[in-house]
C-alpha cells in the first residue's frame, strides 16, 4: 500500500521548471520545504460558510463539533499582543462562537475547520471585512489558546467566482470573473494581483513584479483579466495563488474581494465528469513533459497526487480500465474510469450538499508499482450529468428571441457553467435559475419542427429530442398602409436568400396579405377546387437585402380574387334587381348578377338624385346569392326597378351623360371627363356590362368600349377598374410555395406564424 506520508511532502522541480517526463519525475522525488506556514481558506469566505485554518507551527486538538478546538470570531480586534485571550472568552457582540469546529483525525493536526457565525457579515455591496479568528483547546479538558496568540484573519465578503478557476503556467489566458452581489459598485479603477500559496494582503502594497494585472470592468459584479506571466508553476502539481481584487491600484487601495486560483503544466478538455466515468479527456501541455516517457501511467486519486505510481483500486485511488495513449510528447489520452460509487444513492451519499466531488488527475512516468515518479497532476471533479427534461414554450418563431424555460436536473448554477444549442445553434443569456432550471433566449434559426436541444456542462453533455420548434415568422414595417396607393414594406425573417420568389400568386415564395391564417390545401368551391383561405394582396416585387430581411411592394388598390389567382376585376354589378326596406341594412337581389364573396368591401351606389343608399356604403356580407348586408341601413324603400351599381369604392355618380342607341359615342355636361377617366369602367341605363371609357374629348364627350342600347339622359357611375383591399386587420404571411394544395404536396413547404409582429392594418387614408 502507498505510505500515507507521501501525501504530505511537497515535490518541487528545478527552478526551470517541469521540462520531460524522465527529467522532471528524477526532480521530483526530493522533498523540500513545505508550504507557507499559514494559510487561510478561501481567500474569501461568504458569510455563513465554512473556511479553513491551516498552520504547520501549530497542533490543533482532534475531534469534530462539540469536542473539536473551539474557535471564537472577533468583530472588533485589538493591536495589541496578544490579541487572542490565552483562554476562551464569553460570547458577546464583538466575541462570536464560530459552528462545526472540526479538525482533522491526525494525532498531529494542522488544520481546523469552522462555519462562520450569523453575526459575521460583509461589507457594504459584499465588499471584505476583516475579522481575527481564535483557536482554543477544548477536547483536552482546557480552554487554553492554540496556534497563532494573534489569531488568524479572516476576510468576509462575497467571493469572486472564477470561469476558469486553473489555468496553464505562464498565463496569457483570461479569467472572467463574476460576483453575485455588486462588489465592484463605484470602484472605477480595480487593482488585482495574484499571490503565491499566501493570503490576500489588506491593502494593494507594492505587488511582486509579473503579479499584478489590468482589470476590465464590464459590470458592477463582473470584471474581466488576463492571467500575469508570473502566474507559474514548477512542481508536478498545479501551484495555487490567491487571486486578490482591491478598490484602486494606490498602495493604500483596500481588498474588496478574492478567490483562489491555480497554476499547472496541463491542459484538461473536461475538468468535471460524470461520476460513472466512461468519458474520454485529452490531456495536453505546451511542454513535452512525456519526452522519454514510453509508458506513462495514469490514476485518479481522491488526495493530493502520491510521489510514486500504485497499481491500486479503492477508495481514494482508482486506476483507468484501458490503458492511457501517448499521442504525443504534450499530449496524453484517457477514459475515466468508473469510482467506486454503487450507485446514484451512493454517489449523492458521498456529495452531500456539494455540487461536485474533488478528485485528481495524475501522470506519472511509468507503471512500475511504487517507483513510477509523478511528472504531472490536474485537478479533475466528478457530479452528476444534467438531464434535460423539457423545453416551455416548445415553439418559437425562427427569428429567435423568444424566451424559454429548459427544466432538468444537475444544473450548475454558476454563471457561465452552462452552454446549450437548439437545433444545431447557440442558446443565448443562458441564466440559472436552480439545479432544476435555466432560461434562455432561442437564436435565429431555419424554421424546423422538432429540434433537439443539447445542454453540456463541465460534466457532459445531455441531448434531449424533439424539444423544440421554430416556426417561421415576419415582422413587417410599416404595419398600417391607406389602401389608395401601393407601399414599400420591409419583412424581416429567416431563409429569404433560398427563397424561389415570383410575381406569379400560384408558383413561388411570396410575402402574402392575408385575412387570418393563409391555408393553400384543396377545398372545392361549387366544383371548382380552390384555396381554403386564399391570399387578398400579394406583396411581390421582392429585393431580398439579406437572408434576413426584404423589401417588397404591396399594391393594396388591388385586391386578389376569390381563389387567390389573380387581381379581381372591378366591372361594375348593374340593376341586379336589389331591394331593401327602410332602415334595413339587409339587400335582396334576383341573383341576375349573383351576389359572392368577391363582393364583400365593394361600394353599394344608387346613382339616384335623391340616393336611398347612404355614400360610402360598402357591402359588409354576403350571405347568399341572392341576400348580402350593406355597411349603413337604407334611407327608404328599394325597389326592383331602381339602378343600384356595385362596384369598387373609388367611385362617382355623373348626371346628365347622354347616350345613343348602336353607338359608342357619349356626351356629358363640361368638364365631366379627363384623361385619367380613359380605362375606367361606366355602368348605367343602355350601357352594356363591363364597358369602358376608351378616349374622351374636351370633357364633354367620351368613347365607350361597346355601342349603347338606348338613346337617352341618364344617370352613371363610373370606377376603377380594381377593388381595393377592404379597410381592416390583416397579416402578412411568408409561403414557400404558393401553389394549390402544397401544404400536402412539397415536403419542404414552410408557411409563416401568425403573430403581432406581423399584423397589418388597412385603411381609407
Amino acid at each position: 500500500m502507498r505510505k500515507s506520508k507521501s501525501r504530505s511532502k511537497a515535490r518541487l522541480a528545478a527552478s526551470a521548471g517541469l521540462t520531460t517526463g524522465a527529467v522532471g519525475a528524477a526532480l521530483l522525488v526530493a522533498p523540500t520545504a513545505a508550504l507557507a506556514a499559514v494559510s487561510v481558506t478561501p481567500p474569501v469566505v461568504a458569510p455563513g460558510d465554512s473556511v479553513t485554518i491551516v498552520d504547520t507551527d501549530a497542533t490543533f486538538a482532534n475531534g469534530s463539533n462539540a469536542t473539536a478546538s473551539r474557535v471564537q470570531i472577533l468583530t472588533s480586534p485589538g493591536t495589541t499582543a496578544p490579541v487572542c485571550a490565552a483562554t476562551i472568552s464569553t460570547t458577546s457582540t464583538t466575541i462570536l462562537a464560530a459552528e462545526q469546529a472540526q479538525t482533522t483525525s491526525s494525532t498531529s493536526a494542522k488544520s481546523v475547520t469552522f462555519k462562520l457565525p450569523s453575526g459575521a457579515t460583509a461589507g457594504t455591496n459584499g465588499q471584505v471585512k476583516k475579522y481575527v479568528a481564535c483557536v482554543y483547546d477544548y477536547a483536552a479538558g482546557t480552554t487554553a489558546r492554540q496556534g497563532n496568540q494573534n489569531g488568524y484573519t479572516i476576510n468576509v465578503g462575497t467571493p469572486a467566482v472564477l470561469n476558469t478557476p486553473i489555468g496553464l503556467s505562464g498565463g496569457g489566458n483570461t479569467v472572467n470573473v463574476t460576483t453575485s452581489t455588486n462588489v465592484f459598485a463605484n470602484v472605477p479603477t480595480i487593482g488585482a494581483q495574484f499571490i503565491a500559496a499566501g493570503e490576500c494582503a489588506s491593502t494593494y502594497g507594492t505587488p511582486v513584479a509579473n503579479l499584478a494585472t489590468t482589470v476590465s470592468k464590464t459590470a458592477d459584479n463582473a470584471v474581466n483579466l488576463v492571467v500575469p506571466a508570473g502566474v507559474v508553476s514548477t512542481t508536478a502539481a498545479p501551484a495555487k495563488y490567491s487571486l486578490c481584487f482591491y478598490n484602486g491600484t494606490a498602495g493604500t487601495s483596500a481588498l474588496i474581494t478574492g478567490s483562489s486560483y491555480s497554476a499547472g503544466y496541463l491542459t484538461l478538455s473536461q475538468g468535471t465528469g460524470p461520476w460513472q466515468g466512461g468519458n474520454a479527456i485529452n490531456i495536453t501541455s505546451p511542454n513535452p513533459f512525456l519526452a522519454g516517457v514510453d509508458d506513462p501511467g495514469v490514476t485518479f486519486e481522491a488526495a493530493e497526487c502520491a510521489a510514486t505510481y500504485t497499481a491500486a483500486r479503492n477508495a481514494s485511488v482508482i486506476e483507468p480500465v484501458s490503458a492511457p495513449r501517448k499521442v504525443t510528447n504534450s499530449r496524453l489520452a484517457v477514459t475515466v474510469p468508473a469510482p467506486l460509487y454503487a450507485d446514484q444513492t451512493a454517489f449523492n451519499t458521498a456529495l452531500g450538499s456539494n455540487m461536485s466531488l474533488p478528485w485528481n488527475l495524475c501522470v506519472y512516468a511509468g507503471t512500475t508499482n511504487a517507483s513510477s515518479a509523478l511528472i504531472a497532476s490536474h485537478p479533475y471533479r466528478v457530479t452528476t450529468v444534467q438531464t434535460s427534461a423539457g423545453v416551455t414554450p416548445k415553439a418559437g418563431p425562427a427569428l429567435g428571441g423568444s424566451l424559454i424555460t429548459v427544466t432538468g436536473t444537475a444544473f450548475p448554477t454558476t454563471a457561465g457553467a452552462i452552454t446549450a444549442t437548439l437545433g444545431g445553434t447557440p442558446l443565448t443569456d443562458i441564466t440559472p435559475i436552480s439545479t432544476t432550471a435555466f432560461t434562455a433566449r432561442t437564436p435565429r434559426h431555419a424554421p424546423a419542427s422538432n429540434v433537439s436541444l443539447v445542454v453540456t456542462t463541465a460534466a457532459g453533455s445531455h441531448t434531449l429530442n424533439s424539444a423544440f420548434s421554430y416556426t417561421s415568422a415576419v415582422v413587417a414595417n410599416p404595419k398600417t398602409a391607406p389602401n389608395t396607393r401601393p407601399i414599400d414594406v420591409i419583412i424581416n425573417g429567416v431563409g429569404f436568400e433560398g427563397a424561389p420568389w415570383s410575381n406569379t400568386v400560384t408558383t413561388g415564395a411570396h410575402i402574402f396579405l392575408t385575412q387570418g391564417n393563409y391555408n393553400n390545401a384543396t377545398v372545392d368551391a361549387l366544383g371548382t377546387p380552390r384555396r381554403a383561405n386564399a391570399p387578398v394582396a400579394d406583396c411581390n416585387n421582392v429585393l431580398v437585402l439579406s437572408d434576413t430581411e426584404l423589401v417588397c411592394r404591396v399594391d393594396l388598390t388591388k385586391r386578389l380574387n376569390a381563389l387567390g389567382t389573380a387581381v379581381l376585376s372591378g366591372a361594375p354589378k348593374y340593376n341586379a334587381g336589389i331591394t331593401s326596406v327602410t332602415g334595413s341594412r339587409v339587400i335582396i337581389g334576383d341573383g341576375n348578377p349573383a351576389f359572392t364573396q368577391e363582393d364583400v368591401g365593394k361600394a353599394i351606389i344608387d346613382p339616384a338624385s335623391t340616393p336611398k343608399i347612404p355614400t360610402g356604403t360598402v357591402i359588409s356580407a354576403v350571405i347568399s346569392s341572392t341576400e348580402a348586408v350593406m355597411s349603413n341601413p337604407a334611407s327608404g324603400v328599394l325597389s326592383a326597378d331602381d339602378t343600384i351599381v356595385i362596384a369598387s369604392t373609388n367611385s362617382r355618380v355623373v348626371p346628365g351623360i347622354g347616350t345613343t342607341n348602336a353607338d359608342d359615342d357619349i356626351t356629358a355636361p363640361a368638364s365631366t371627363f379627363t384623361n385619367a377617366d380613359q380605362g375606367l369602367y361606366i355602368a348605367g341605363p343602355g350601357i352594356a356590362d363591363a364597358t369602358t371609357i376608351t378616349s374622351q374629348t374636351g370633357g364633354t364627350a367620351a368613347v365607350l368600349s361597346a355601342n349603347a342600347s338606348a338613346t337617352a339622359t341618364v344617370r352613371a357611375v363610373v370606377s376603377s377598374p380594381n377593388i381595393a383591399v377592404p379597410e381592416g386587420s390583416y397579416n402578412l404571411q411568408y409561403v414557400s410555395n404558393a401553389a394549390l394544395n402544397a401544404v400536402h404536396t412539397d415536403t419542404s413547404y414552410v408557411q409563416s406564424a401568425i403573430s403581432s409582429a406581423s399584423t397589418f392594418t388597412v385603411s381609407a387614408f
